[in-house]
């Protein structure tokens, strides 16, 4: 048997902290031990976005290595990197390894920090001289993980509450602290006692019901919205770095940066449960019709989302890059039972993080990634990483050329031309296959983007 080194110390840390999968190239190179550790190894071309995916599903710390550049790690996304160089890219919290013995010290002290709020990357050091390097030491027992907990101030929790009395239609926004912090219940408790309608951002999809007759649902980018938060009388913004001029907005947020005056600094479930408990209880009938005339005014036919939405399980996690949807699926979609990643405008996220995800839910869930047709070659490796590691991801590609059906064939990997008017089926039979599947959804220049 070939002597410990600092390679096999920084796995058997990583198994005593809870992990199962770690992330990253095709080649180990300098951290070849976690090749012989109890650890599932996955490679990919673009980790960062992989490993993103994967700790969006399972809501735990997921590990990174970057034995050279990484991508770019989401900020709100609790990924713990570890790479051979300093880190190159913004994170929450950064230290070099001197040597084998301080690496589960190290490495515990960075997940702790990545699993409490507000969630975010982080970054470990451990030179290749090190993780090569003999380590005659013990190996590493169970570590306990310890996040801090961030505990609302009392007065706080107390001030915000009056104001919410004293308001006279209060409007809460709910962003994406409130999921990663699983505050559902808590915000839903909340804002029934207040009767006060709730607006989610684009990264808070889930945090409420979406068909609660309080829910005001996510049409942000509409001026019907944006003038029905304009007369609110007072904002709570929780778990969100929502913009706004006003005097009139209160903050809840576990980043103290983004609290502001008058807020409350804290995890989005302790403070929404505290003014939950504190507010005075009131009815819901003039927030539920300000909801329904808004929702009158916003909603409009989307018969190629609606067709799409129909073909998903409600527990699929969908990961969505630019299409020529434009943000019509970040206002109009229903994430139900599952989460939503991505941005409008962003690409070259969606297939990465479907398959961390998927490599987190195996077979039991399908997951979906949608990109554009104009981006997906961006997308032709992870569709190889799908076939290889045989994970049940459905890439719907929006507007796309049916020439990507042939190299999906090539690949190894079933391919579906669809119309709208096919979708759902072709759709519904794609996310059934136990494996990867493309569909080609072409879209007609009749059809109004």
């Amino acid at each position: 048997m070939s002597e410990r080194t600092g390679g096999d110390l920084l796995a058997e840390a990583l198994v005593a902290l809870g992990a199962r999968t770690v992330f990253g190239p095709l080649v180990l190179g300098p951290f070849d031990a976690i090749g012989r550790s109890k650890l599932r190894y996955v490679d990919c071309p673009d980790p960062a976005f992989t490993a993103d995916g994967h700790s969006r599903v399972t809501g735990d710390v997921t590990p990174l290595l970057a034995p050279g550049v990484v991508g770019e790690l989401s900020g709100s996304a609790a990924v713990l990197a570890i790479g051979v160089r300093d880190a190159t890219v913004p994170v929450k919290h950064s230290e070099t390894v001197a040597n084998a013995a301080g690496i589960a010290e190290a490495v515990a002290r960075a997940w702790d920090v990545a699993a409490t709020a507000p969630f975010g990357p982080v970054w470990v050091r451990v030179p290749e001289e090190v993780l090569r390097g003999r380590a005659s030491i013990p190996s590493v027992a169970a570590i306990v993980s310890c996040p801090d907990a961030v505990i609302p101030e009392p007065r706080s929790v107390k001030s915000v509450a009056q104001r919410l009395d004293e308001a006279r239609n209060p409007v809460v926004v709910a962003g994406g602290g409130v999921v990663r912090g699983d505050a559902r219940a808590e915000l839903l408790a909340l804002a029934e006692k207040l009767g006060a309608p709730v607006v989610t951002t684009f990264g808070g999809k889930g945090a409420f019901p979406w068909d609660h007759a309080l829910s005001a649902q996510s049409w942000l980018s509409d001026e019907h919205t944006t003038r029905f938060l304009e007369e609110a009388d007072l904002l709570l913004v929780v778990g969100s770095g929502l913009d706004s001029p006003r005097d009139n907005v209160v903050r809840v947020d576990a980043d103290a940066d983004k609290v502001g005056d008058g807020g409350v600094h804290g995890d989005a479930r302790f403070v929404l449960a505290d003014l939950a408990e504190t507010v005075k209880p009131r009815t819901a009938g003039a927030g539920e019709a300000a909801v329904h005339a808004l929702l009158d005014l916003v909603r409009r036919p989307e018969p190629e989302l609606d067709a799409i939405r129909a073909a998903v399980p409600d527990d699929s996690p969908t990961f969505w890059d630019r299409t020529v949807f434009g943000d019509r699926p970040w206002c109009a979609w229903d994430p139900r039972d599952s989460a939503m990643g991505g941005r409008p405008e962003g690409v070259g996220y969606a297939l990465p993080a479907a398959l961390g995800a998927a490599v987190a839910l195996g077979d039991h869930v399908p997951v979906l990634a949608v990109s554009g047709g104009d981006t997906a070659a961006l997308g032709l490796r992870e569709l190889a990483t799908a076939r290889r590691h045989d994970l049940r991801v459905t890439w719907l590609v929006v507007d796309g050329e049916a020439d990507l059906l042939g190299i999906a064939h090539a690949l190894g990997v079933p391919a579906t031309g669809s119309t709208p008017s096919t979708v759902r089926d072709d759709l519904s039979e794609a996310l059934a296959w136990q494996g990867p599947h493309v569909v080609v959804l072409g879209l007609p220049w009749g059809v109004d983007h």
